[in-house]
């Protein structure tokens, strides 16, 4: 089985060589938990390694988008002219005006990503977030069959999928509608706790599944800062915990 590289600090090493081409991954976690700047990374490792990459963005407009990436040093513009990227998407309220004044049906909405995968012959798409992009649609069995119907499509045309998901900040749940972890083949979940003695944020990163592929397990540590994300071996001896 060939993987590809995350481009995220340690996760490589966490999941014994990255993740199995093809496959789709759900990048859950809480408000501020880093799951954007994830995302990125692992376009912007595609990218660095020759391959056309999709971000979809229901998160933020295009430009804050590049503009809050670029003080990290990923420089996603540069790409986008050389047509080796395309950024879609925008403001949720926007896109769904679009949409309903359109009558557009969430396979319509499928077939216009399919023809932007194809056009820039993508290897690697970023959803972010699945749960906003599922929002576009209002019945949960409409937004079911779409997330399937859209994660079957893109991996029928050689797409290794990286889909973020929101989830509330006090819960167990590993996705907001509860069916989006069983549909994809591997999740990994980001935590931030924020620590009042200390008065700081603490992120953890943990694989809860990953599909025809070994991984380590448990909970490790990780930082973002302005040179992007890294994650620490899971050790409480570490200089992370002092």
């Amino acid at each position: 089985m060939n993987k590809i590289a995350v481009g995220v600090k340690g996760v490589d090493d966490i999941l014994m060589g990255g993740i199995p081409e093809g496959k789709s991954i759900l990048l859950s976690g809480n408000c501020g938990a880093g799951k954007t700047v994830f995302a990125s990374h692992f376009i912007m490792e595609g990218l660095k390694n020759k391959e056309t990459a999709v971000y979809i963005s229901l998160e933020q407009d295009k430009q804050n988008l590049i503009s809050d990436l670029e003080e990290m040093g990923i420089m996603w513009d540069h790409y986008e002219k050389k047509n080796k990227l395309r950024i879609i998407g925008g403001n949720l309220a926007y896109v769904r005006m679009l949409k309903d004044k359109r009558k557009a049906h969430f396979e319509d909405v499928i077939q216009e990503i399919k023809a932007v995968v194809i056009e820039l012959g993508a290897k690697r798409v970023a959803i972010d977030s699945i749960n906003l992009f599922l929002q576009l649609f209002d019945d949960i069995s409409e937004q079911r069959n779409c997330f399937a119907q859209l994660n079957y499509e893109l991996q029928q045309l050689g797409c290794t999928i990286l889909y973020t998901c929101e989830i509330p900040e006090i819960s167990q749940k590993l996705s907001w509608y509860g069916f989006e972890e069983f549909v994809v083949d591997g999740v990994l979940l980001l935590r931030r706790n924020y620590e009042k003695e200390l008065n700081m944020n603490k992120r953890f990163l943990e694989v809860i599944k990953m599909r025809g592929t070994d991984y380590k397990e448990g909970t490790f540590p990780f930082r973002i800062t302005k040179e992007g994300m890294e994650v620490y071996k899971n050790d409480p001896s570490s200089e992370f915990f002092h």
